[in-house]
């Protein structure tokens, strides 16, 4: 949520009190933080996580703008109750996915920036040091020696999760840890998500969101002095009625217009018809929606080509001066919008398109929302034209995700494009439109095509733990997907679910690390996580594979269902001659195939990883790019 914030404002009700407070106020002391044994799991996850970073991204224009300027952000409430046996210690009753959240969010800030200052010399080390001072204290109560005495987070010994929290701020090794629970694995996806996020900050950037996230990122923190009184305020907070909510100011903008403009009875009776579909349009679940302010801004996106942060929605629609009939065809359009924006969101993709295999590549593989704002524009059009756009879509949400450009830059660049393509609809006809539309659409795709081959040809896909990341296993499934059309990566074999093997073994002793290529263990670890070193496997494949050398690990590999994988084992072959298959087949021998000798049981070297990747890059360019098809 984007608010003014300019002042701290404590209310004391019943020894309850309620502060505004910023990041450092909540971590910069002594106090820890303990999930209790009655607490629900820990539920957020990738989604959660990009949407938090759009947010910050909107309220700062990308890191653009004096941070001085920014209104703040207010991610919401927490709920405390005091530990009278333990002073520093509160106990937290609501608010542990925003705590837990921020902890690992300066844990992340903390790696990054001694990074920074470890690669740096002389007035540049000094800033990054002084730019990371102060991050540990978001996950660790610091002694006078400046080491960690006790973690911020603490989960009650009863709970079955907070190992992999543990793990991270203490920089544990994956290996060392025991079967994860649904809710470390989702702690896990976070901390991924979030480097992955601040990685692709520029210095700039990252050098403002230090100063953002300290001093304008706010929480309210609401503080009890027990139990009994904090549940009474969580039971208030969370059943007493409805809150208004962003649409409901909308709807009141809209329904004084109505009335201004002396509307009909039939008028109040289509408006309160369509604004009731639109809101039902919104429902994913009983208890699922649609943020509406998100719908808002995409709406705006896609129908006239302007781009409103969320807080300044609301002025646009006060702004318009709407009659009567305006206002009708307004919430009209806000529910012809909504049905199919909705179905999307629901993964009911033939509402919009029969292709539905690609609106999966698009919303479930990419996740990238923003894509909703190319669509829109399109919704009345022909099948034919929105596969058009959908391909569109794919291909330039892919080049953005796989050259680590922020996913902000869809809309931001977006709408410009959207109200030519409507001028020129006008103007110049549907075809005219359209194509210029793909025109400057495949010109941006080939810039960021080019970035993410520079940017997956070096990469480490790695994870805080030493491991493949998310996005080194999507990135193999957009490949045999999209671009080799198996479906298998959309429904895979029964009882089998999609994990990544280690070509070369994670743990070599020295004397294979040397023969491998490697002139020591730490370039090897450089070595490890990159895209040229990983293959696409089952699970029930991947478990018996363990530290097995290349020579045994090729009968797998040649067994399997992935053809960027089978390439491993030799040359790719068919029975026939012209055909898909056949086309398929030549395409991966040319494009990814690498040739390994057969002088040792190790010969997975460094440089046939360096190979493999810098082949796999340049293959996904030409995919983005239709080179090969």
């Amino acid at each position: 949520m984007l608010l003014k914030l300019k002042l701290k404002v404590t209310v004391n009700i019943n020894m309850i009190s309620s502060e505004i407070k910023d990041i450092t106020s909540v971590f910069n002391n002594n106090t820890t933080y303990e999930i209790p044994d009655f607490q629900r799991d820990f539920v957020w996850g990738e989604d959660e996580v990009r949407q938090l970073f759009r947010d910050f991204h909107e309220d700062t224009d990308r890191f653009q703008i004096d941070i001085k300027e920014s209104d703040g952000y207010l991610l919401g409430n927490i709920v405390l109750i005091e530990d009278k046996e333990h002073p520093n210690k509160k106990i937290v009753i609501d608010g542990q996915q925003r705590l837990t959240t921020l902890s690992l969010l300066y844990k992340a800030m903390e790696a990054l920036l001694f990074d920074k200052m470890k690669n740096s010399t002389g007035e540049d080390q000094t800033k990054w040091a002084m730019r990371g001072s102060d991050f540990k204290k978001g996950y660790g109560i610091i002694n006078e020696e400046f080491a960690i005495e006790a973690l911020k987070i603490q989960h009650h010994p009863s709970l079955k999760f907070g190992s992999s929290y543990r793990s991270i701020v203490n920089g544990e090794n994956s290996s060392e840890q025991e079967a994860e629970s649904p809710s470390d694995k989702k702690i896990n996806e976070v901390y991924e998500i979030i480097e992955e996020e601040i990685v692709g900050l520029n210095e700039i950037q990252l050098s403002k969101f230090v100063s953002y996230i300290k001093t304008k990122v706010m929480l309210i923190v609401t503080t009890a002095p027990n139990l009994s009184k904090a549940f009474q305020l969580f039971e208030i907070l969370n059943n007493r009625g409805k809150d208004l909510e962003p649409l409901d100011l909308i709807k009141n903008l809209l329904l004084k217009s109505l009335t201004a403009s002396n509307y009909s009875e039939l008028d109040r009776e289509l408006f309160n018809e369509n604004w009731k579909q639109f809101t039902i349009n919104l429902e994913i679940t009983p208890k699922r929606k649609i943020e509406s302010s998100t719908f808002l801004k995409h709406y705006l996106i896609g129908t006239i080509g302007k781009n409103e942060g969320k807080d300044k929605l609301f002025k646009h629609f006060l702004e318009l001066k709407l009659n009567s009939k305006e206002v009708i065809d307004l919430v009209k359009d806000f529910r012809r919008v909504s049905k199919i924006y909705g179905d999307i969101e629901r993964k009911a993709y033939d509402s919009f398109i029969d292709d539905s295999l690609k609106m999966y590549i698009l919303f479930e593989l990419l996740k990238l929302r923003q894509a909703h704002t190319m669509l829109i524009p399109f919704y009345a059009e022909s099948n034919e034209t929105k596969e058009i756009v959908v391909d569109l879509a794919i291909r330039l949400s892919s080049s953005v995700i796989f050259s680590y450009t922020q996913t902000n830059y869809i809309e931001a660049e977006i709408p410009a494009l959207v109200k030519e393509y409507y001028k020129n609809k006008k103007n110049k006809g549907n075809e005219f439109a359209l194509q210029t539309f793909i025109d400057r659409l495949e010109i941006k795709i080939t810039e960021k095509a080019k970035l993410a081959r520079e940017a997956i040809s070096t990469r480490k896909f790695e994870n805080n733990k030493g491991d493949y990341n998310k996005k080194g296993i999507d990135l193999l499934k957009f490949i045999e997907l999209y671009g080799q059309g198996n479906i298998l990566i959309k429904s895979p074999a029964p009882n089998k679910r999609l994990t990544l093997e280690h070509i070369l073994p994670r743990t070599l002793r020295d004397e294979e690390v040397r023969m491998a290529g490697f002139q020591n263990t730490g370039e090897f670890k450089e070595f490890i996580n990159r895209i040229g070193n990983l293959a696409i496997v089952y699970n029930t494949d991947n478990s018996h594979l363990s530290n097995k050398n290349f020579s045994q690990k090729k009968t797998v590999f040649a067994d399997t269902d992935f053809l960027t994988t089978k390439s491993l084992a030799g040359d790719l072959t068919t029975h026939i001659k012209d055909g898909k298959d056949s086309k398929l087949v030549n395409q991966i021998n040319e494009n990814i195939a690498v040739y390994t000798s057969e002088d040792s049981s190790i010969y997975w070297t460094k440089e046939l990883i360096d190979e493999r990747s810098a082949k796999i890059a340049s293959y996904l360019e030409k995919i983005l790019t239709k080179e090969v098809k």
